[in-house]
């Protein structure tokens, strides 16, 4: 018999690991800042030991929304020297679901590698009545030992489901069914008979066709989100350029409309050699980039959530900063 895959399991925090102060702390538990000792999410799983042999991998424990682009870099440097040494043939990272989706849209940006690299996280902490962590776990492990996981960009497996880096967003802040892919839907399912089957895949660029390596960087350049409203006025894009932002990002009414204020604010902001991009609130849909953005070399944010889009220009900040360039990066990826 054929030995079982190998998958390195990367341990990052969030609810997953979290343990609230008793079954029915299913919202505070992470005001009591108590987690699961090393080691002990797996103990709580010894069925992964028919689905692969998995190693657990040290990286710092931290709230997702905790965050910052430096975790990312050390991310990929990590997941890149599992697979160099050929210790792994896929890679599950568990992670907070607050930006969950940010993380695995960079992954699916930045990594070289064709091997499987699933995220997955749970709704619940570990210590709650139906705790979906445990089964999250498993399905995620099953689906980064599959073979035909490879070649699909970083992946999230959530409530028995499958989604693309790109496409996936939370939609609700405490369901287990939270995440969705909006326009495109998922790729496939870990079903109850643990079988992983995939219907489709991603079209748009990922991985090893990017351009993008982050491997040799340090940081990445200051790109900042303005979400617009009723009345809003240009004094966040202002304080944003003040601040030293190279992009901005504005999370717009309908498919792309800042009020007259903040568009005025944004003109000023090209002026100083700031790169814009016009996405929207809405939470599904494009953002098409008309004749006038074009005139006033504003890049449009397809139907990329302002979240994400906000990570796709600082990558693309980091080769260019030519707004017909950046369009062409929004365009592919």
């Amino acid at each position: 018999m054929s030995e079982l895959p190998r998958v390195a399991l990367i341990i990052t925090g969030g609810t997953i690991d979290s343990v609230g102060k008793d079954r029915l702390d299913l919202a505070w538990y992470i005001e009591a800042g108590k987690r699961l000792n090393t080691g002990e999410l797996l103990d709580q799983l010894p069925e992964l030991k028919s689905i692969a042999r998995v190693e657990e991998v040290p990286f710092r424990r931290l709230p997702s929304h905790a965050l910052v682009d430096k975790d990312w870099l050390d991310m990929v440097q990590t997941i890149h020297s599992i697979f160099d040494e050929n210790r792994a043939d896929g890679i599950v990272i568990t992670h907070g679901t607050n930006t969950i989706e940010e993380t695995a849209y960079f992954l699916t940006l930045t990594l070289k590698t064709d091997k499987p690299v699933v995220l997955v996280g749970s709704m619940r902490p570990s210590s709650a009545i139906s705790a979906d962590g445990y089964l999250n776990l498993l399905n995620a492990v099953r689906v980064a030992a599959d073979p035909n996981s490879r070649g699909r960009g970083a992946l999230l497996a959530m409530n028995d489901t499958i989604y693309g880096g790109r496409d996936v967003t939370k939609t609700a802040t405490y369901r287990v069914q939270a995440f969705q892919g909006r326009d495109l839907g998922p790729l496939g399912y870990a079903d109850a008979d643990g079988k992983v089957i995939y219907f489709h895949r991603l079209e748009k660029k990922h991985t090893l066709d990017t351009e993008f390596e982050v491997r040799k960087l340090q940081s990445l350049p200051r790109v900042d989100v303005v979400v617009s409203y009723v009345g809003a006025d240009g004094a966040m894009i202002d304080a944003a350029v003040a601040a030293g932002a190279k992009g901005i990002i504005s999370a717009a009414t309908g498919a792309g409309r800042p009020t007259p204020a903040e568009d005025e604010a944004f003109d000023r902001a090209c002026k100083k050699g700031v790169v814009v991009c016009i996405g929207t609130r809405v939470g599904s849909g494009r953002v098409v980039r008309s004749p006038g953005l074009i005139r006033r070399g504003i890049v449009a944010s397809d139907n990329l959530q302002p979240w994400k889009a906000r990570l796709l220009l600082a990558l693309a900040l980091t080769k260019t900063k030519d707004p017909d360039e950046i369009q062409r990066m929004f365009d592919t990826y």
